[in-house]
């Protein structure tokens, strides 16, 4: 995804979240959206290590004062 531009990616705002345990061990995530309605994928370690990362660096972002932020850029 990191090579693809910003303008191709459809953005969606969340307005709820939960995850999901199934009795076979597996784990989701299910998000409530404004404009996809309920979506939810499966997490495995990796994933969750990852997701952490990314949201550690989107509140690095947002946190920062508004005169300092640049355009979204997607890495």
């Amino acid at each position: 995804m990191a090579t693809e531009p910003a303008k191709r990616v459809r953005m969606l705002t969340v307005i709820a979240s939960t995850t999901l345990f199934r009795p076979d061990g597996r784990a989701a995530i299910l998000l409530q959206t404004r404009q996809a309605g309920t979506i939810a994928f499966e997490v495995n370690q990796g994933a969750i290590d990852a997701l952490r990362r990314h949201l550690a660096r989107a509140e690095q972002f947002l946190r920062q004062p508004r005169t300092k932020k640049r355009r979204l850029i997607v890495h």
